[in-house]
């Protein structure tokens, strides 16, 4: 009687995969710019979306017969926002003999490790543009606050500059353009910073709730907070963003789906990998996401600029 072979039980193991451990590979998890501001489903790889690019003026009408006796006439236009959808990828190759004396944490811990890694590269596009897809025509979350001129650096004195003051005067920026400040993104480590801080009036700074789920959320000058827990996050170029959250918008074609290998040929640099040789397996991860920042038209006839940056003392 043979053996039983692992290619006997490959159809298990990618079940096992599937159904157990996708969980902890999801985009939730890994990327904050997907926890601050979720996704719109996308049916193609390319989307157009309209969005209002000028708004109808209204006018008093007298009862005169003359011209301002005479209904105004006006119009609404609408132009294009563009999603263009693009892969991430990360393939983790594991010893055959390493996952068989794994645990159940460890392979957990190897599904996270791959989700967290597609979040990072996510994460550093949408508010760095570091790496960004040359398809994804609208700025980044900091190079848009730089470029509409909202970046408040924080002084090193106490007062209406420092790293309190800085957060309230960059929601203040994107309030006075027209949008709507209600979310901060930044490293974790800012909610220890500003934990004994107070705002003018005697109210915390930050501000943590307990919901019906048992877990925690955080709220920073009122605003909903956002922590980055992936690496991403470049300390020395932006110590919180400040943005409103419906204008923001990452587009979700395909979430991070994990895939499980065994005869492949992997490419790693210069060598190969032939995983039925070497006696391995692999982990393939793959998600696919677009992006568009709504800098559009707002009620008092100029564009918004929805985004501001706080930036380190220098």
């Amino acid at each position: 009687m043979a053996d039983i072979s692992r290619n006997d039980v490959a159809t298990l193991i990618q079940e096992e995969y599937s159904n157990v451990f996708l969980d902890a590979a999801s985009s939730n998890e890994g990327s904050a710019a997907i926890q601050a501001f979720g996704t719109v489903p996308l049916g193609t790889k390319t989307t157009n979306a309209p969005v209002l690019t000028a708004l109808p003026a209204a006018s008093w009408v007298s009862e005169l017969p003359d011209a301002t006796g005479i209904k105004p006439t006006s119009e609404a236009t609408w132009g294009n926002k563009k999603f263009v959808v693009e892969e991430i990828a990360v393939i983790i190759p594991v010893h055959e003999d390493v996952l068989e004396d794994m645990t159940e944490d460890g392979l957990q811990a190897i599904t996270q490790l791959g989700g967290q890694a597609i979040g990072k590269v996510l994460d550093q596009a949408v508010i760095f543009g570091t790496n960004k897809p040359a398809t994804w025509t609208d700025p980044a979350l900091l190079p848009a606050a730089v470029a509409a001129g909202n970046v408040f650096q924080i002084s090193a004195t106490p007062g209406e500059d420092d790293l309190a003051g800085s957060i309230f005067q960059a929601a203040g920026a994107v309030a006075d353009s027209g949008a709507d400040p209600t979310t901060v993104l930044s490293a974790s480590g800012l909610r220890f910073r500003l934990a004994n801080l107070r705002a003018t009036d005697g109210t915390a700074v930050l501000s943590r709730t307990l919901g019906d789920n048992g877990s925690f959320s955080d709220q920073i000058a009122g605003l909903d907070a956002s922590f980055v827990k992936n690496g991403a996050w470049d300390a020395a170029q932006a110590t919180a963003i400040v943005a409103d959250r419906s204008r923001v918008k990452i587009g979700l074609r395909q979430d991070i789906a994990v895939k499980f290998l065994d005869q492949a040929t992997i490419t790693n640099g210069a060598s190969t990998i032939n995983l039925a040789e070497r006696d391995m397996v692999a982990l393939r991860f793959k998600a696919r996401y677009a992006y568009a920042l709504g800098n559009t038209i707002t009620a008092n006839g100029t564009s918004a600029n929805p985004v501001a940056a706080v930036t380190p003392t220098a």
